[in-house]
């Protein structure tokens, strides 16, 4: 059986699990998978995964711009 391949840009909402569906949030909604049967490999940048019917490539959406630790916030009166 060939298995359509996805790729989406997302984030995992719950850890990845053999045996699980996996839940991404993506642009607003949530999509819940069928159950995961292979994890084929993780990196900062990207998940890839097989579920019963479909193989996922999950691009991790651009990190928001990290704050400067050393700016001193002061509050306000």
């Amino acid at each position: 059986m060939n298995k359509v391949t996805k790729v989406i840009i997302g984030t995992l909402m719950s850890p990845l699990s053999v045996g699980a569906c996996a839940l991404i949030l993506q642009g607003g909604r949530y999509i819940r998978t069928s159950t995961v049967v292979r994890i084929h490999s993780i990196t900062p940048r990207q998940v890839r995964f097989e579920t019963l019917n479909t193989q996922y490539c999950l691009l991790v959406p651009d990190a928001p711009v990290s704050v400067d630790s050393s700016v001193s916030m002061e509050y306000a009166a």
